[in-house]
């Protein structure tokens, strides 16, 4: 039994180091598996300690059963063969003890007066069934106890040969009778005086089968059943099972029975094992068979008593961990509740008074700081909240004076006799430093300036302020733009400590004769369209408003033509970044003015604008924007003509086009103020005469081109459709539906073009240069 401790010692320490490593490995695994969601921790307590245990147990079944055979066969064996030598011990002393009475009684010479001394000795001992004797005087037997004296001393003659005293083999004592005897022999005077005591058997089985038969009453686990075996003849005397004569009857182990039939001996074979040891004084043999089949029975059966005890005390660990666990966290639920009534917004909630020291204890006083330091920063979050809204509304204030401060912000803001001006201001902020003016010089100059402060936000605006107020001060009909830079620049460099400083671009037309003459303190240089050329007014440009007393300016001339565009622009629309970190920058700004080039100042920032948006995207806006167009038009009989919004567009033939159409046509059309009714009624023909020109003139083709050309003039909207698809005169080919039966009956197809028809006020066709042109007037009025 020491030594199944100290295996099992050992066999838990190599457990340990196989459970660690085995654990690694299976948390390796089960982290890409999906994770399981416990309602408390109650639960993943208990789930942990039951997936340990199995685990655990699975593992020591498979390592510990072998240990635990090995140790159950040995400590088997131990208690055998200790059992096997008391009961024999106890059985060589009864023959013994009957042998050590007769030699007393026998030690004169046998005469008559000894026999009831042999009575007295045969009424003791119950096992004694007969008693016999042949006395020397008279040469013949005498019988006591039994019938037939001469058949006792028979068992003596035949064993004569050995010497005296000795133990017969067994035999049985009559045909009627199954039970078993043997004869005690002992002789005196040289053989002539012969006694005979036979002893029968029926105390052998009781005493072998009490002594030898192991039951633990407290494991429910039975030895096999012992046996006595007389080797001279094979008769067994006890234990005669099926089983027993099978292990016996073991070609191995009768044999080495038969080598060694003196003393204790363990055999062991493939069969089982046999622990037997001899009764010297009559040569039987006692031991115990105990086959291999039985032995792992025993020690599966053992083995599971085992795994039954830990799933006891398991259980009763996840009981304790349960009970543990849920006192554990009832704190945890009462802190829980109360974070649900601050989740909700209450932040007076009542927090249960926690006075242990572990961290629940700690959770729920760092739980208690939260919630007091929660109200004091919403209350805080209030008040900043309250100021910000504040300050907001006074931006909001701001924005609308600086807004003020500038001509009205309109598109198309101007429509003077001899000159068109349009103008964008787009912050970054709620309120910018760009700035863009434009105002009358006598009764035949011009003067316009497009400025930008250095940074954004309340400080440029109010330098912004500064700055336009001061431009209207210093402004004489007689100056000239040098004379007010270095004006603007005196009054701004007084008293700036902070070195804030103005770009600025100014200019002075002449309508009359066209002459603009200009100035720059640091602002980029404004670009001229002019037949589809652009180019860059050419000029040196000065130090930037506000940071040097004696800056000099130089001055710029140039002479415009009819029709002449000057667009000026602050670096919010060249530096402007898309997502990816790209600038818009000057170059992509003169490349979209020479492929679209514009025909008036509003088609001029409604172009830019698109491209512009198109390019950021969902990137934010990095700086102000501000654009300012002139468009210089002397006095002519036709200048009342040129009051016209133009556009034109190209696009591809997928249908999947339509919806960017829509959108930017509704645009163009919300910006000259055009009525719902006409807008929806104008995208509503758009969409029927491109879905016309896809399907039959393109045949659903793909990259094909398709121009649409818009004017709007003198209250008439004019579309012009051109496409190179396959002569198709949607006047003729399209038959006009009759709309006075159902449209089960009606052939598919004209509708759209039909109400193309009603809602416009004239449609023309032509088919010019391998293109179809289809017009479309709208009345607006």
């Amino acid at each position: 039994m020491q030594e199944f401790l100290i295996q099992n010692l050992k066999f838990g320490h190599f457990l340990l180091l196989s459970l660690n490593s085995s654990t690694l490995r299976l948390v390796k695994r089960v982290r890409g598996l999906p994770q399981l969601r416990f309602r408390s921790i109650t639960h993943r307590l208990i789930f942990g300690c039951v997936i340990a245990a199995i685990f655990i147990y699975s593992v020591s079944y498979w390592e510990i059963r072998p240990i635990l055979e090995q140790s159950l066969g040995t400590w088997t064996i131990q208690l055998a063969e200790s059992r096997v030598n008391t009961i024999a011990a106890e059985i060589i002393g009864t023959l013994r003890s009957l042998e050590q009475e007769a030699n007393l009684i026998v030690q004169t010479n046998l005469e008559e007066s000894t026999v009831p001394l042999l009575q007295t000795l045969m009424a003791q001992k119950s096992e004694i069934h007969a008693i016999a004797a042949r006395l020397s005087t008279g040469s013949k037997s005498i019988g006591l106890g039994g019938d037939d004296g001469e058949g006792l001393l028979s068992h003596c003659q035949v064993s004569a040969t050995s010497n005296y005293p000795f133990w017969t083999a067994p035999y049985q004592l009559s045909p009627s009778n199954p039970s078993f005897g043997i004869t005690y022999c002992l002789s005196l005077q040289q053989r002539q005086n012969i006694v005979a005591i036979e002893l029968t058997l029926h105390w052998l089985k009781p005493l072998v089968t009490r002594k030898l038969s192991l039951v633990s009453k407290f494991y429910q686990l039975e030895m096999p059943p012992p046996f006595v075996i007389a080797p001279q003849t094979g008769q067994g005397l006890v234990g005669t099972s099926a089983s027993m004569q099978k292990l016996l009857q073991s070609a191995n182990l009768r044999h080495r029975l038969a080598a060694n039939n003196s003393g204790p001996q363990v055999l062991e074979d493939s069969s089982g094992i046999l622990v037997t040891t001899s009764l010297p004084p009559t040569s039987w043999i006692i031991g115990i068979a105990i086959p291999n089949t039985q032995t792992r029975m025993f020690a599966q059966k053992f083995l599971w008593l085992i795994i039954g005890s830990m799933t006891k005390d398991m259980i009763l660990m996840c009981v304790a961990i349960a009970l543990v666990s849920r006192q554990t966290t009832r704190s945890l639920r009462a802190l829980l509740t109360s974070t649900e009534d601050i989740a909700q917004g209450n932040l007076d909630t009542t927090l249960i008074v926690v006075t242990q020291h572990d961290e629940v204890g700690r959770l729920a006083k760092a739980f208690r700081q939260m919630r007091d330091a929660l109200k004091i920063y919403i209350q805080e979050l209030q008040e900043t909240t309250a100021a910000k809204q504040k300050m907001e509304s006074e931006l909001s204030i701001a924005a609308q004076i600086q807004r003020s401060m500038v001509p009205k912000i309109e598109v198309a803001s101007s429509s003077h006799p001899r000159h068109k001006l349009s103008a964008l201001f787009q912050p970054a902020r709620v309120v910018g430093g760009d700035f863009y003016d434009f105002f009358a010089l006598g009764n035949d100059c011009l003067c316009f300036v497009i400025g930008d402060v250095a940074d954004k936000g309340v400080a440029a605006a109010l330098l912004m302020a500064r700055t336009i107020t001061l431009l209207r001060t210093v402004a004489k009909p007689t100056s000239t733009p040098v004379e007010i830079l270095c004006a603007l620049n005196d009054q701004l460099c007084t008293n700036n400590d902070e070195c804030l400083f103005v770009t600025l671009f100014c200019g002075v037309l002449d309508l009359n004769t066209g002459a603009l003459t200009y100035a720059s303190s640091g602002h980029d240089l404004p670009l001229l369209v002019r037949d589809r050329c652009i180019q860059s007014l050419d000029l040196e440009t000065g130090p930037p408003l506000g940071l040097e007393e004696e800056a000099l300016f130089p001055q710029g001339e140039f002479l415009l033509q009819p029709d002449d565009l000057i667009l000026l622009y602050t670096d919010g629309i060249t530096e402007a970044m898309n997502p990816d970190g790209e600038l818009f920058s000057e170059t992509r700004l003169i490349d979209l003015l020479t492929f679209y080039p514009p025909a008036n100042p509003a088609q001029t920032i409604r172009l830019i604008q698109y491209f512009y948006r198109q390019f950021v995207a969902q990137a934010p806006q990095s700086d102000d924007l501000t654009i300012l167009v002139l468009q210089y038009q002397p006095s002519s009989p036709f200048s009342q003509d040129m009051d016209i919004v133009e556009w034109t567009l190209t696009i591809n033939s997928k249908l999947t086009e339509l919806e960017r159409v829509s959108q930017h046509l509704a645009e163009i059309l919300k910006a000259e103020s055009i009525a719902v009714e006409n807008i929806e009624d104008t995208l509503l023909i758009v969409e029927e005469v491109l879905v016309n020109i896809i399907q039959h003139g393109y045949d659903n083709k793909e990259h094909q081109r398709i121009d649409l050309q818009v004017k709007i003039s003198t209250g008439i909207l004019r579309m012009v459709f051109e496409d190179w698809g396959k002569p198709f005169n949607p006047l003729r080919e399209i038959a006009t539906p009759d709309l006075s039966i159902d449209d089960e009956q009606r052939a598919s197809g004209g509708l759209g073009f039909y109400l193309v028809r009603e809602l416009a006020d004239q449609v023309d066709y032509l088919r010019q240069d391998n293109k179809n042109i289809l017009t479309i007037r709208k009345n607006l009025k």
